[in-house]
């Protein structure tokens, strides 16, 4: 069969109209999938949150843009690139591993708190609605080793590419666990001392209300609806509000700390700029001598062992090992993890950690918790350390050995070491000077 010129045109403008739609059409699909569907790659999209305490599940995703950093380590859980591009964030690649780390003294310690840039901190970010709910938001989808220590000395990290940048504060999450019978005592004092050098990147995760101190702190005061008091099942429902907010934020580091610990943040921030965050790193400091032994109840007769560290110190978890952790303690599933093992929070997250991922804690003897004999430290060694705490058991205080304020203005003591590190600051006016 003949074709004339003009059926011949005709056809060919018709397949290349038809062309041009299709490619309009892929494109506008693809565009609203972009836009619509960037969090799809997260870890546990498509797992409702489950009930944690009273039923109350979910956690909310942190809503300022300084905390939104790559999707790369987020991308990785599901085999995926990441859709879309954010800023990127890295370590220094002066990296090392080691069972312990002692605290390097190569740099001024003021010097680090300029290069950090915490003399002068701004403002927090936007609150949130101060004291409100915020769970009924919306769901986010998402040790000592005495023994053969040398064999379980991990293998030192790889450098880090020179392109990537060094961890900044803004690139930590801090989260203290609290409640609200110590909002007016622990918290304020808190408040008045090192929350002043991180107020955007420390979030206070308690268990009632308290719009006075939720407007004081920024917005940053987080009512999880857990239970109150110290129980088990409290602390575990609190923990896995901490880790939901913190998957939210998609931050390089998260770092558990209890409301009665002090935390020295330009410390803290050169100790994180030595490990990997695209690494799985367990950071942190027991309490025990030995590993903790709990009953196999999928084995009965067997025991499981395992290190965990105390969260009376602080601990840190990068963000390459929070991601492997999601199975077990994400959007909702912690609480569960805990009760079967029937153990607190912080055994808890060494149970995942240690015997569940096979992954080991590195001991930091920077941190300090108040069950070990704090007096012991000297004056010349606290710039060093990381985190300190306190204690009072029958009636004898267990806290640092510094001058400065009265026992009876200061019985912690943690408010005249803030004044010993940090001499500029407002509530150090009033501070007695000692002769060395």
């Amino acid at each position: 069969m003949r074709l004339s010129l003009r059926k011949v045109v005709k056809f060919t403008t018709f397949l290349v109209a038809l062309l041009l739609l299709n490619i309009w059409v892929s494109y506008n699909v693809n565009f609203w999938s972009f836009n619509n569907f960037e969090d799809r790659g997260k870890v546990l999209r498509d797992s409702s949150a489950r009930g944690r305490d009273g039923d109350n599940g979910g956690a909310v995703p942190l809503e300022t843009d300084r905390d939104r950093v790559g999707q790369e380590q987020d991308a990785a859980w599901n085999g995926v690139k990441s859709q879309r591009s954010f800023s990127n964030f890295a370590v220094s690649g002066n990296q090392r591993s080691a069972k312990a780390f002692s605290g390097p003294g190569t740099k001024d310690y003021f010097d680090i708190v300029q290069e950090a840039g915490l003399q002068n901190r701004p403002a927090a970010v936007k609150p949130f609605d101060n004291g409100s709910n915020l769970l009924l938001r919306s769901s986010v989808p998402n040790a000592m080793r005495n023994e053969n220590a040398d064999a379980r000395i991990r293998s030192r990290p790889l450098s880090q590419p020179k392109s990537d940048t060094q961890t900044a504060l803004k690139d930590i999450f801090i989260s203290v666990k609290t409640t609200a019978k110590y909002h007016a005592s622990r918290i304020r004092l808190i408040q008045k001392t090192w929350y002043a050098l991180a107020r955007d990147e420390t979030y206070f995760f308690t268990d009632g209300n308290d719009k006075e101190l939720g407007r004081d702190l920024g917005g940053h005061l987080i009512n999880t609806n857990c239970s109150t008091g110290h129980s088990r099942r409290a602390l575990s429902c609190k923990m896995a509000v901490e880790m939901d907010f913190y998957m939210a934020s998609r931050k390089r580091w998260f770092c558990h700390l209890d409301d009665d610990v002090y935390l020295n943040v330009p410390r803290l921030l050169e100790l994180l700029q030595k490990y990997n965050h695209k690494q799985d790193w367990y950071l942190g400091k027991p309490s025990l001598k030995h590993p903790l032994e709990v009953i196999d109840r999928d084995n009965p007769g067997m025991k499981l062992t395992f290190w965990f560290a105390t969260g009376g110190a602080g601990f840190c978890i990068s963000r390459s090992l929070a991601l492997k952790m999601a199975p077990y303690a994400s959007g909702g599933r912690f609480m569960t993890t805990a009760e079967q093992i029937r153990l607190p929070d912080d055994c808890t997250i060494g149970y995942i950690i240690e015997h569940l991922l096979k992954q080991r804690l590195t001991i930091i003897n920077l941190f300090h918790s108040h069950l070990e004999a704090l007096w012991l430290i000297k004056r010349h060694q606290l710039e060093k350390q990381v985190t300190f705490s306190y204690s009072k058991y029958s009636g004898k205080l267990n806290v640092l050995n510094v001058d400065g304020f009265d026992v009876e203005e200061d019985p912690t003591r943690l408010k005249s070491v803030h004044c010993l590190l940090f001499p500029t600051f407002r509530e150090c006016e009033t501070l007695p000077r000692h002769d060395e």
